[in-house]
């Protein structure tokens, strides 16, 4: 496998298939959240599910943006280490796996939120359920990317711990709430900003 590659957790991974067969047969997706070693490695903790106000059509989808940000932020701030926003991932129709114009463009700010581009991956169910991966730079360059599964003995464990993880850990949430704003929010996501999450599809 190359050093460059995609680990899901399982509940990251189950995510996207129980997604997917949720909203089966029209569009769906969702958002990675994790982090990048320094080896390259791609580390998916979670998957943000792609929300309650949503556009499901056959060809084109789009996420419920509110709710991604919202759901980003109160996950990521479940974990010790801070998270990230990776990238994406959305269903194709039959076996059309290749990204739209409109999927380019999302992939574009993406990719342009951090100097290492962003993952993006696409589902098809032709008939069996199968995720391709693919890294994006900036200028929308695809390179298709091996994914694995953690059988726990991949991901450090360092990066799935939990804030809060015993009785011990319980804290004063006055000092919490006065920490963070002196830190000026060290341990907020900051949200999805600009990051579009509307167009996934192929009309376009």
């Amino acid at each position: 496998m190359d050093s460059q590659y995609v680990v899901f957790t399982p509940k990251a991974f189950n995510a996207i298939v129980t997604e997917t067969l949720d909203k089966h047969p029209v569009e769906t997706g969702g958002i990675f959240l994790g982090y990048i070693t320094n080896t390259g490695v791609w580390v998916v903790v979670e998957t943000i599910p792609p929300g309650i106000d949503t556009i499901n059509r056959s060809a084109y989808f789009e996420y419920d943006t509110n709710f991604v940000n919202y759901m980003a932020n109160v996950v990521a701030s479940q974990y010790q280490k801070r998270v990230s926003v990776l990238g994406l991932w959305h269903r194709h129709p039959s076996s059309f796996d290749q990204f739209s114009h409109t999927d380019d463009e999302t992939n574009r700010k993406f990719a342009m939120g951090t100097p290492r581009g962003a993952i993006s991956g696409l589902v098809n169910c032709d008939p069996q359920l199968r995720l391709t991966m693919y890294h994006v730079d900036k200028y929308v360059n695809y390179t298709p990317i091996d994914w694995v599964v953690d059988d726990g003995s991949i991901i450090p464990e360092e990066y799935l711990r939990l804030r809060y993880e015993t009785a011990d850990d319980l804290p004063t949430p006055d000092l919490v709430v006065c920490q963070q704003t002196a830190n000026l929010g060290d341990w907020s996501f900051g949200g999805l900003g600009d990051w579009s999450f509307g167009g996934l599809g192929l009309n376009d």
